[in-house]
């Protein structure tokens, strides 16, 4: 990963229960190749050049695996996780030890984020201010009623899935962060908080492969991914 001469610091908000999963373990601890998808995520930012503070929001109940995953990390930050990914996003940038130019946030359970999106990313951030990787929508979309119906059919073609990391400058993410907070905003994601701070936010290409493990069968999904070194 080329050098950005700029520091980072990576938020995982680690505190959900990954429910649509099944069974009793959340999805960021599901073994990957022998290790839990947490252990896989953490790594792949820490060793990154620039990287200088990596932050983990956990739920208490699994404070002990979570360190476990982090074992070995030196510029690692564990804080409590919060009701909703908001709350332990906000907990995060509470519990920040180091100063960073850029932050960016990155779901737990996308283990197979690669070096080079990373990198799209954080240099798009730092020219301008927010960035957030993107997919195109390949199948047709329509919009249904309560009872199922179809009532519109939505042009796809301006329209993107949203992936992560989403990056941003330190100082905008916590202005967004402290502006939801006085207004009682909840975003999806952290790219819709600054988007309301009336701050534009700059697309790059995401990845297939930087899929969100969802689903049990995702396991395998990522699990090839990981084995056969596939980003992008």
């Amino acid at each position: 990963m080329p050098s950005l001469s700029l520091s980072f610091a990576v938020i995982l908000p680690a505190a959900g229960s990954g429910s649509r999963v099944g069974g009793e373990t959340p999805k960021q601890y599901l073994p990957l190749l022998g290790k839990p998808v947490l252990w896989h995520s953490i790594r792949a930012f820490s060793r990154l050049e620039g990287c200088v503070e990596v932050v983990v929001a956990v739920n208490p109940a699994w404070q002990a695996v979570a360190e476990e995953c982090g074992a070995g990390i030196a510029n690692l930050t564990y804080v409590a996780g919060g009701d909703q990914r908001q709350d332990s996003i906000a907990n995060a940038l509470q519990g920040l030890r180091t100063v960073p130019d850029l932050i960016l946030v990155h779901d737990a359970a996308r283990p197979c984020v690669s070096p080079g999106l990373i990198q799209r990313v954080a240099a798009a951030a730092a020219a301008h201010g927010a960035a957030i990787p993107v997919l195109p929508i390949p199948e047709t979309v329509k919009r249904v009623d309560s009872c199922g119906a179809i009532v519109a059919t939505i042009p796809r073609g301006e329209l993107r899935t949203a992936q992560t990391p989403q990056g941003f400058r330190r100082q905008l993410l916590l202005s967004a962060y402290s502006h939801a907070k006085q207004q009682g905003i909840v975003g999806t994601d952290d790219s819709l908080l600054v988007e309301m701070l009336g701050h534009q936010v700059q697309t790059v290409d995401g990845e297939l492969t930087n899929l969100k493990i969802t689903y049990a069968q995702d396991v395998k999904k990522a699990e090839g991914i990981l084995a056969e070194g596939a980003f992008g």
